[in-house]
């Protein structure tokens, strides 16, 4: 059992405590992920490294919120930073439950390989050969964002390097966990001049097997995805203080909770062997840690059906944090007029990804042919990075948004 830290007062300022966890909490759900994937338990250990550290700074941000409040409306105000921070931690719970798949020898069956391969954003183990044109290089020489992937640790000798700085010197022999688009991972892929050993190939000779379990794999991408697309969700409602964009997670929270059922008795009632039994129960935890994580963001989107009014820290934390969220009005001017989303490529392009449309008095949640019109209000997550690329397709005309951010903000509010 793991000894747990003491909790010792430090003076940490709220939107500081509550950006590491938010930045945490993210990062761990592709660091589980990648390391239910890949079946290492070394990157298992790490995720319940930093779980430990978020139980950490949810108490040292309660404390600060209890120093805060003065009086019952100030209380009002910061219960919705302490409900959003509740989320966060739970989030990285569900984290280190899928860590605990790897550590506690579950394991799960080799069809996860075929679901991430499916899912919307892919996870590679990429190795960099000591003849490859990038060793040396420092991660922001690579221009991650225009190739719509990001690094999200990197194994050197028998050290992990977790959400590594853009300064981080490439070395041969680095191993990067990266997620993003299928192409992007694909071009970094021949940059980093890995050996013939990929992903792809490896499922090449699961091919029999997993066609017996489609219908799981397809169960789970829904699932898995919908879970994490509720968190982006949740904070662009937060961020907005948008009651349709909170109805919509709360509607998908319904939607997860039947997927999720559907999910579990599927598994339950599937072909598998004596040999494949530890995999199975693995393939269920993995279930109930996506209804998990959607639960969190459900939570999230409360504050704002409860009818509290978002504190400015919490707008100033969702702006700050690592995968932020970004808004932009599309003008007469913009390329993006009348093109589908599938046509912009824009995870391709910028490393955003839009998660719905404001259009005419109402949000809508779009598809790959969803065309998009002259005065849509695009709602996108993803990296910093590519939030000003995704503004100038947007608006041409018009200055960044970065500049002059609340006075921005609360000119979109109205429309929210």
């Amino acid at each position: 059992m793991r000894k747990k830290e003491k909790v010792k007062y430090k003076p940490i300022s709220v939107r500081e405590l509550l950006l590491e966890m938010k930045n945490l909490s993210e990062l761990m759900i592709d660091l589980a992920y990648s390391a239910a994937l890949f079946n290492d338990r070394d990157l298992a250990e790490d995720v319940i490294e930093l779980e430990d550290r978020v139980d950490m700074l949810a108490y040292l941000l309660d404390i600060e919120i209890m120093i805060a409040a003065r009086d019952a409306d100030e209380a009002k105000a910061l219960s919705g930073v302490a409900k959003v921070a509740s989320a966060a931690d739970k989030i990285s719970d569900a984290a280190g439950d899928i860590a605990a798949i790897v550590l506690q020898d579950i394991g799960v069956h080799p069809i996860v390989a075929e679901i991430f391969e499916r899912v919307e954003e892919h996870l590679a183990r990429i190795k960099v050969s000591e003849n490859s044109p990038i060793v040396g290089k420092q991660i922001n020489d690579l221009n991650l964002a225009s190739m719509g992937i990001d690094v999200i640790a990197i194994r050197r000798n028998k050290d992990w390097i977790i959400n590594p700085e853009n300064e981080e010197q490439i070395k041969s022999n680095d191993i990067f966990i990266v997620r993003g688009v299928q192409e992007g991972i694909k071009e970094f892929r021949e940059k980093a001049e890995v050996g013939p050993l990929r992903i792809e190939e490896r499922l090449k000779t699961r091919k029999n097997e997993t066609e017996r379990f489609r219908d799981i794999a397809k169960q789970f991408i829904e699932l898995k995805d919908t879970s994490e697309l509720m968190i982006s969700l949740a904070y662009s409602a937060l961020l907005l203080n948008s009651k349709d964009l909170a109805e919509e997670v709360n509607s998908l929270e319904e939607y997860v909770d039947k997927l999720h059922t559907n999910f579990e008795l599927l598994v339950l009632l599937s072909e598998f062997s004596e040999e494949e039994t530890k995999g199975l129960l693995g393939l269920i935890r993995l279930g109930v840690a996506a209804e998990k994580i959607s639960d969190a963001a459900a939570e999230i989107a409360e504050v704002i059906l409860r009818g509290i009014e978002p504190h400015l820290v919490l707008k100033m934390t969702i702006m700050d944090a690592e995968e932020t969220i970004a808004y932009a009005r599309v003008s007469d001017k913009s390329p993006l007029v009348n093109k589908t989303l599938r046509e912009i490529r824009l995870p391709e392009e910028t490393g955003m990804r839009i998660l719905a449309i404001r259009r005419k008095g109402r949000c809508i949640r779009p598809k790959l042919d969803t065309r998009i019109e002259i005065g849509d209000i695009l709602i996108a997550s993803g990296y910093s990075e590519g939030k000003d690329d995704l503004i100038k397709l947007a608006s041409p005309d018009l200055p960044s948004l970065a500049e002059g951010l609340f006075e921005d903000l609360s000119e979109y509010e109205g429309e929210f």
